[in-house]
């Protein structure tokens, strides 16, 4: 077999290698990726090849039109496509804040994931934590699952979803609530409805009726 010298390669091979192989530095200043504000702490790098931007020291970045911020230790940005975090804090604007190793934001979908351990706190819930939990940007519903625990209300379930803009959420079994006279448990058929007011729950329905039942669902798979 034969093989040509670095030298004697037609410059299109030489080319194409070259830019497969090409990261621009870019100086530490904010950016803007289709919607999203990037304040990096340090140096940008562009891949030529696959368009994405790396932020190896991470930085903030602002959607004001999903009203999410999200700082984090590491990022890369797929304009369009997707913005992942690693070691990740992200705020709602209701108030929300959720911390995660990894943080992936399907730009497409207006889907966040967080996975690696995720912890999540509020008005209503303090330090649930969950193996994975998604926030849907555009419905503004999160659904926590793999088996969740909370410390207020104290719970634990295999699914939480809620709803950030109203004050309801549903938990599915095999699950257990304690808060003040709040005291149920179910087996894994179990779908518990809890109506906040505050930080408390105020009202709960071990049997919601179909409608209420219905929103939730689809976050509930």
């Amino acid at each position: 077999m034969k093989f040509l010298s670095p030298s004697r390669r037609p410059f299109s091979l030489r080319l194409g290698t070259a830019l497969a192989a090409i990261t621009l530095f870019v100086g530490a200043q904010a950016v803007t990726f289709g919607g999203l504000n990037v304040a990096p702490r340090g140096p940008q790098n562009l891949n030529l090849e696959t368009g994405a931007t790396e932020l190896p020291q991470g930085g903030t970045v602002t959607d004001r039109q999903g009203g999410l911020k999200l700082t984090a230790s590491r990022l890369q940005l797929l304009p369009g496509q997707t913005l992942t975090a690693q070691d990740a804090t992200l705020t709602t604007q209701q108030g929300g804040t959720l911390r995660a190793p990894q943080v992936v934001y399907d730009l497409k979908t207006g889907t966040v994931t967080a996975t690696g351990g995720v912890s999540y706190t509020d008005a209503r819930l303090r330090n649930l934590s969950a193996p994975r939990l998604i926030l849907n940007v555009k419905t503004a519903f999160v659904t926590a699952s793999g088996g969740v625990k909370a410390d207020t209300p104290r719970l634990s379930g295999s699914t939480l979803a809620f709803d950030l803009s109203t004050m309801q959420a549903v938990l599915t079994g095999p699950y257990t609530v304690r808060q003040g006279t709040l005291n149920a448990s179910a087996n894994a058929a179990g779908r518990l409805l809890m109506v906040f007011g505050g930080n408390r729950v105020v009202r709960s329905s071990a049997q919601p009726d179909a409608t209420t039942l219905g929103r939730f669902n689809p976050y509930l798979k």
